[in-house]
């Protein structure tokens, strides 16, 4: 899969605490997304994420780039207690979306000691596993 990175989010980023994503998606002036073929937002998990908590994943959106005034627009899903290779992989609504700007929104509930996902807006998926670094896969 070829991924462009104006349609990233997070690329290997900490979801330890409730935080945005790192990128954001500026719509322009066409915010017609997904009409006519879905659009997917895709997580993956590159490091763990252990301990006891839950990262619950939202789309927000807002007219202005500082997202002052932000609007959840729908929740992705919930990752737990997850190893490196998860997916989790949710349809993007575009009906819900008449802003600009974009972004994802993790919101960690409980102790998460570790934990980096990459995210992503794409027309299609296939499962791309994740491993960890020096690990030797036979």
């Amino acid at each position: 899969m070829i991924l462009d990175a104006d349609l990233q989010f997070s690329d290997a980023q900490v979801v330890t605490a409730t935080a945005a994503s790192t990128n954001l998606i500026d719509m322009g002036s066409i915010r017609d997304v997904a009409v006519g073929k879905p659009m997917y937002v895709i997580i993956s998990v590159t490091t763990a994420l252990t301990n006891t908590g839950t990262v619950t994943i939202t789309v927000e959106s807002d007219d202005n780039s500082g997202f002052s005034s932000a609007t959840t627009q729908q929740t992705i899903g919930v990752l737990q207690t997850s190893a490196a290779g998860t997916q989790l992989i949710a349809p993007l609504y575009p009906a819900d979306n008449n802003e600009r700007y974009m972004r994802l929104k993790y919101t960690v509930s409980g102790t998460v000691s570790t934990g980096n996902v990459d995210a992503f807006l794409s027309d299609s998926y296939e499962y791309v596993p994740h491993y960890a670094d020096a690990v030797v896969i036979s």
